[in-house]
């Protein structure tokens, strides 16, 4: 039996069972959370490796909801970008450009990122799947990284311009016989050569979206994925078209759909008799909302996901491409963002708002607990219950910069004050894998030089074809109308 005893920090559980504590021991077996109380006693403590975490806080691993991680090697490249930006600079030129190696190197990298950000838990939406090579290098950078999560293999024909070729926004109901498409046959190998149902990454599907595919076809790719027990991770109505938005809730239900097993991803344009649709389905929502509110995709619908799904929504970082992995700072920013939006009425009739309606503990719910239930996951993680497995982070709350910290209430300290750099240990399935530095169990030089590999080729060949965005941008009459 392999211990670990962590001594003296302030805990979050977010477990409402349990509450907080403003000083308490963790005692950790065999990768599962035994026993949360103050003064675990000296004979619990026997053989196991003892954390003195006096002056931390701790809290369930962080979950990054939405990732498409593949484009770890371009950090940045969008960070004045819209989505007509992003679809023509990587849907349609880069995706085509990487190579296996590069996706590995972005996907290893990125699921480190996510860890030494305190992130232990990532939802990674893979649209690039150009052929069964790039899913296998997507899949094995992932399990090299050690990050728990769902890996979203991706349906979406990335060597077509998807956007312009008219197939989406169908109503039709006739069905091709797709049953032996390359991408259906790939998916199947993938789910059987790397995962079963109980390990640290498991596997999804991310079906193509209604916005580019005719609905018969989402559907059967909706009908693989629960072939193979996979979680469907789905990108819905996050597209701006006339006369009332886009009609997902509507298609996926004529169709039979929605179901628990579905994580729904933006919803920026749901008008009320979509969420109404979705109401009771069992269904959650992830929201992006720094990419949404820089790319045009909309204002994030924190106030919706929580009033008409069961647990409320979960964020993700979207695109490192053009973000950071940061998710306390990201948290902070919806919370904050939701806020005003529900003052806005007072202030139109110059009025002051009398009442905080969104508490740091839904900030912080959004990037634990409800993560890990849009991974499916919320079982064995996403809280600190006895019983789930380990994946801790401890917040190191010393210093000048955070001193006088409110002890009484650490979890309003959690969402309020601290961020990515506060991070000191990071447990991932009762495994430290980082502790007052870098990273433990890998090479952080030997990660960054790869990706950094990466990046120099995928920018020397990106110049060779015309940039970024190759001059004239070709037509996505969906972003024109």
């Amino acid at each position: 039996m392999t211990r670990i005893l962590i001594k003296n920090a302030a805990v979050v559980t977010m477990d409402d069972r349990i509450g907080d504590f403003e000083t308490a021991d963790i005692l950790i077996e065999d990768g599962a959370i035994k026993e949360i109380r103050p003064d675990i006693d000296a004979e619990a403590s026997v053989d196991a490796k003892i954390i003195d975490a006096e002056g931390m806080i701790a809290i369930p691993g962080l979950w990054d909801a939405h990732r498409h991680t593949w484009q770890t090697g371009l950090r940045g490249i969008l960070a004045d970008g819209r989505i007509p930006d992003y679809l023509r600079g990587f849907r349609i030129q880069m995706a085509t450009l990487y190579r296996p190696e590069d996706m590995y190197a972005a996907n290893y990298a990125g699921g480190l990122d996510c860890l030494e950000n305190g992130v232990t838990g990532l939802v990674d939406y893979c649209h690039n799947i150009i052929n069964e090579d790039y899913a296998r290098a997507s899949v094995e950078g992932l399990k090299a990284s050690g990050v728990r999560g769902l890996y979203g293999h991706g349906m979406v024909p990335v060597t077509e311009n998807t956007f312009a070729d008219g197939r989406g926004l169908s109503e039709g109901n006739e069905k091709a016989d797709l049953s032996h498409n390359w991408r259906y046959e790939t998916a199947r190998e993938i789910r059987k050569e790397y995962f079963s149902d109980d390990d640290l990454l498991r596997f999804g599907i991310a079906p193509q979206e209604l916005a580019i595919a005719p609905a018969a076809e989402v559907e059967q790719e909706f009908d693989l994925a629960r072939e193979l027990n996979a979680r469907i991770t789905f990108h819905s109505n996050q597209v701006a078209v006339p006369n009332g938005g886009m009609r997902d809730m509507h298609t996926l239900s004529e169709h039979g759909l929605l179901g628990p097993d579905v994580n729904l991803v933006h919803m920026t344009f749901t008008n009320p008799e979509e969420w109404d649709i979705l109401d009771g389905s069992g269904a959650s929502v992830t929201l992006c909302a720094e990419t949404e509110m820089q790319m045009g995709m909309g204002f994030p619908v924190a106030v919706e996901a929580t009033r008409y799904t069961e647990a409320g929504p979960s964020l993700g970082m979207d695109c490192t491409s053009s973000t950071s992995g940061d998710m306390l700072a990201h948290a902070r920013l919806v919370l904050q963002c939701t806020r005003w939006h529900g003052d806005a009425v007072h202030y139109e009739n110059f009025s002051h708002p009398k009442k905080i309606h969104w508490t740091t503990r839904d900030a912080l719910a959004w990037v634990t607990i409800n993560g890990a239930r849009a991974a499916g996951v919320d079982d064995i993680t996403g809280s600190l219950t006895p019983g789930k497995r380990a994946d801790i982070v401890l917040l190191d709350m010393r210093g000048i910069a955070f001193a006088g910290w409110n002890r009484k209430d650490p979890c309003s300290m959690v969402v309020s004050q601290a961020n990515s750099r506060n991070v000191h240990t990071v447990l991932v399935d009762g495994k430290i894998v980082k502790q007052g530095g870098p990273l433990l169990h890998v090479d952080p030089e030997a990660a960054v030089a790869k990706l950094e590999s990466s990046h120099d080729f995928l920018n020397e060949v990106m110049e060779e074809n015309g940039g970024f965005i190759p001059q004239p941008p070709v037509p996505l009459p969906l972003y024109e109308a």
